[in-house]
């Protein structure tokens, strides 16, 4: 239903605009990012919350059985919508205990969620900036189709919000479409042209993702494949980079 609205099919219209430049059709079709439509637009703001949440309720489950969480560790799930996924981990894991952080506009729909699900106990939601900081004291933080939507550069400076953030204990969960190398075909690779249209954004390879997470202060731990179109990748503080400082 969402790839069908007007607003948003018409920049698909428009592919051979980023094929040929690199940059989101989108822009180009509406006069304004992604992003910035969607905050003078309350429907479409609707219909996107509502799709990603669709796209959370398939995805979740395979995380959550793709990864085992420590006993009483703390979930930061960055970027975390509605709260479909940490509403998910929690629940399969009773002794988990969750905070949601996405603007602040997003944090009521995830609270109301949460205590829809009988979870206030464990959750809460928290509101801000991620280019600018997340919440600390978090033992697993969770990016989950949030990297797609941005180029290196900004991709790199929320990692190293989630760096600033973490203790050396805590681990990172990046969960992302790997696209494969080679040219087989793949969701992956359709859904890296999907985010170059909309938001200039895209998909990567494993290496890809390793490179950006080494810059950001972060060595790779492991990757895991799940039952849906996301792998994980697990990835852990390096000691090196432990003097990292807002702004770098």
């Amino acid at each position: 239903m969402l790839y069908g609205e007007d607003w948003l099919w018409a920049a698909y219209g428009r592919m051979l605009h980023s094929v040929r430049t690199g940059d989101a059709a989108f822009a180009q079709v509406h006069g304004m990012s992604f992003y910035d439509f969607l905050e003078r637009h309350s429907e479409p703001a609707t219909q996107f919350q509502e799709g990603i949440t669709a796209y959370s309720h398939l995805e979740a489950s395979a995380i959550a059985e793709a990864y085992t969480f420590a006993e009483n560790a703390t979930v930061v799930d960055i970027g975390g919508a509605r709260g479909t996924l940490l509403a998910l981990l929690l629940a399969a894991h009773p002794t988990l205990n969750g905070v949601l952080f996405d603007q602040p506009e997003v944090v009521p729909a995830a609270e109301r969620a949460f205590a829809e699900a009988g979870l206030t106990a464990r959750a809460r939601g928290v509101g801000g900036d991620f280019f600018s900081s997340v919440p600390s004291g978090g033992d697993v933080y969770v990016l989950k189709s949030v990297l797609h939507n941005w180029d290196d550069e900004d991709a790199g400076r929320i990692l190293r919000s989630c760096r600033r953030a973490m203790a050396p204990s805590a681990r990172l969960l990046l969960a992302e479409r790997i696209v494969p190398i080679g040219n087989t075909p793949s969701e992956a690779t359709l859904f890296d042209i999907n985010m170059l249209v909309v938001v200039g954004g895209r998909e990567r390879t494993e290496a890809e993702y390793r490179e950006l997470l080494e810059k950001s202060g972060f060595a790779v731990v492991r990757t895991m494949a799940t039952k849906s179109p996301l792998s994980v990748m697990e990835a852990q503080p390096s000691p090196a980079d432990h003097l990292l400082r807002p702004g770098q």
